[in-house]
């Protein structure tokens, strides 16, 4: 189960709750994303992360076995561009793996280490000024975006029953490769109660499972 519209949101436990943002607010606040990554591109150091690791022209035979998810920052651009990041979380984890990459390959004191850690320390600078302007969340978008991430890790049956709450209110979609896509933006207060519910329901039946193997 997914949202079609609603961006990864947070609660306690969450990652950051100002990273839920309104549809309308998402544009804005991408902009300032793109002029953060351009200051990164455009740093004397940039170059070294604007493109993917050429690992046959250097001759780095062990990188794809120690850097599992490569990254550069011409990929998070072009990302940015075509509008692939459905919420800010994306686009800053991709930026820092281009980074955390860089580090843990190279051994700190190495040109690149170097560069990645002074460009790594000038994103968070920049990041932490995006976070700080953007608005607040509102309890029912937070309460939507928990739902979000928490629904699909519900037992097949609650799930059921989600997806006929959620078609009660026309917010049912459709069922793409097995998965449920749900526009959660019309989840008024009345649903989010219900949804809310079968989270509980879900967490006493884990309670009770616990303690039945304990007896």
């Amino acid at each position: 189960m997914s949202s079609q519209s609603s961006p990864a949101g947070a609660l306690p436990g969450f990652p950051k709750p100002m990273c839920y943002l309104a549809a309308a607010d998402l544009p804005r606040a991408l902009e300032r994303c793109r002029m953060l990554l351009d200051k990164l591109l455009q740093h004397e150091d940039g170059w070294v992360f604007a493109k993917p690791v050429d690992t046959y022209e250097l001759g780095l035979r062990d990188y794809h076995s120690i850097i599992a998810e490569p990254m550069d920052l011409g990929t998070v651009s072009r990302r940015l561009e075509l509008r692939r990041y459905p919420n800010l979380l994306c686009f800053a984890k991709d930026v820092r793996r281009t980074f955390s990459n860089a580090m843990t390959y190279n051994n700190k004191g190495d040109d690149v280490y170097e560069s990645a850690a002074k460009l790594s320390r000038i994103f968070e600078s920049g990041w932490a000024s995006i976070l700080a302007a953007l608005p607040s969340p509102s309890p029912v978008a937070m309460r939507r975006a928990r739902l979000k991430d928490e629904l699909p890790r519900l037992p097949v049956d609650l799930q059921g029953k989600a997806v006929v709450i959620m078609n009660d209110i026309g917010g049912w979609i459709q069922e793409v490769d097995g998965r449920v896509e749900v526009d959660f933006d019309k989840a008024d207060e009345a649903t989010l109660d219900k949804l809310e519910w079968l989270l509980a329901l879900a967490t006493m039946r884990k309670e009770a499972g616990a303690l039945d193997n304990q007896i």
